[in-house]
């Protein structure tokens, strides 16, 4: 199918004064005169407006049916895009490549480069010159310029890039934010990927790792680093609900739905209307949720309780969890389909005890200064050598999310510097399987091959290279194994 594209001429398209028939679409405008001269060979019209489909644009209406009126074999239809600043260059350039990747990316595409904002007209440069689609940009020259005083039809001829997908264009605050959240080597290229995921406007996430590693942090980063930063970021803890609950909260519903419905309420997906819905612990939803939420992302509209009428949503979805989703597919516990859906684009954070000495050593300075910011305290709290060590040792099974609560608790009970007995037990005394030092390792790993071996010393010494019989003894001795 062959496309003409172009956004509506605010200005340009419309009288100042309406004429004597009292119409004020101009029939000398940009979008009337194409139809009326170059528009042969084309299926079809789309006429781009910024307004969102819940704020009708009688302009825009108005100027495609004066042109269905005057060319009644032309087909022309808009398309509301929902941009909610027409000089954000990031905004137009993510919603309007989403839309064109998703719709029309086997298609040929002429763009009408002319209509629309100087940002407007910069997107259609970067669209055309970065992404791999089957697109031209044209440009008309009114008679007034043209050497046979007739219009002409022109073609913008440009190089296209050889780094498809990779144009990332952002209009960045003077203003900067304090960091309250430090990316550490090992994370470094996850937030790589999710800025990439963040430029795609349309792309579904699935961030998986352990409890306490950022998921939630990962999912604002997408929010605030896409076209969608000015929208909504709503976060909800799936597994801290029933069905019935959830569903509510997800989708909302009408007065007199169920007991205690007194009112309409609005669920999050229409809250969030623009911005982004972060699903947390999505693997422990029942198999009723997820055939609901599987609907929501194939069509992308949402029913509230009570409700007959349904409701197109626009909202970008990220999921997490902590659990093994393959395990549980295998395991008839979650849809395949469902799955697929969520892993359009996938994210895993490691967790703290896979990290270097040095990014935990990192992450524990940093928390020690923010934390002084947050108990209005006149200095840092400084830790000895020794605790330092112990807190280096510990392997934080919580994550971040521990060590941060950890120099929160530091914080409420000490003033001075911190010594070794001013930790928790836990971290001083840790149990053989939570010590990260080598001995506590080689250790667990003897008791495990003996009794692999059912207490068989030389098999045990074979599997565990040892020279001789006489230093699996000595291991055994020194680590008072039974």
């Amino acid at each position: 199918m062959k496309i003409l594209l172009s956004w509506v001429a605010t200005m340009h398209d419309f009288l100042k004064e309406p004429g004597p028939d009292g119409k004020k679409v101009s029939t000398d405008g940009p979008t009337f005169n194409f139809h009326r001269l170059f528009y042969e060979g084309y299926d079809k019209h789309i006429i781009l407006t910024s307004a969102a489909n819940h704020e009708p644009d009688p302009k825009t209406e108005m100027l495609v049916g004066e042109v269905k009126a005057a060319f009644k074999n032309h087909i022309i239809e808009s398309h509301y895009m929902g941009i909610s600043d027409v000089i954000d260059l990031f905004e137009i350039k993510t919603k309007v490549e989403s839309f064109l990747i998703e719709k029309y990316k086997d298609d040929v595409i002429d763009i009408f480069f002319s209509p629309g904002t100087s940002a407007m007209q910069m997107a259609w440069y970067l669209i055309h010159t970065t992404l791999d689609l089957n697109t031209r940009l044209l440009q008309v020259r009114p008679k007034k310029f043209s050497r046979s005083n007739e219009p002409e039809l022109l073609e913008i001829k440009t190089e296209r890039s050889l780094t498809p997908y990779s144009a990332i264009v952002r209009s960045e605050s003077v203003t900067k934010h304090k960091e309250d959240y430090i990316i550490t080597e090992s994370i470094q290229g996850v937030y790589n990927r999710a800025n990439k995921i963040a430029q795609t406007d349309t792309v579904t996430t699935l961030i998986t790792g352990e409890s306490g590693t950022g998921k939630e942090h990962l999912a604002r980063h997408i929010h605030s680093t896409s076209a969608r930063n000015g929208k909504k970021f709503i976060a909800i803890n799936c597994s801290a609900f029933t069905d019935e609950l959830l569903e509510s909260r997800l989708f909302g519903y009408k007065k007199g739905a169920f007991t205690g419905a007194l009112n309409d309420h609005k669920g999050f997906f229409e809250e969030a209307k623009g911005g982004t819905i972060f699903l947390d612990e999505i693997g422990d939803i029942t198999s009723y949720m997820q055939q609901v939420l599987l609907r929501v992302l194939q069509e992308k509209i949402i029913m509230p309780i009570g409700e007959s009428k349904e409701t197109k949503v626009d909202v970008r979805i990220i999921a997490a969890t902590n659990r093994d989703l393959v395990e549980l597919c295998r395991q008839e516990k979650f849809r395949w389909d469902l799955y697929y859906r969520l892993t359009v684009a996938e994210l895993m954070l490691p967790s703290l005890r896979d990290r270097s000495k040095e990014e935990r050593n990192q992450l524990i300075d940093l928390f020690l200064k923010s934390k002084k910011q947050l108990f209005k305290r006149p200095k840092i709290l400084k830790l000895t050598k020794a605790a330092k060590d112990s807190l280096l040792a510990y392997p934080f099974p919580g994550n971040v999310r521990e060590m941060e609560n950890l120099i929160e608790q530091l914080y409420v009970f000490n003033e001075g510097e911190i010594e070794v007995v001013d930790l928790p037990q836990r971290i001083t005394q840790p149990a053989d399987d939570a010590k990260l030092d080598w001995k506590s390792i080689e250790k667990l790993h003897i008791q495990k091959v003996l009794k692999l071996t059912n207490n068989n010393k030389e098999k045990a010494r074979e599997i565990l290279d040892y020279g001789s019989i006489n230093t699996l003894m000595k291991k055994i001795k020194e680590y008072n194994i039974q």
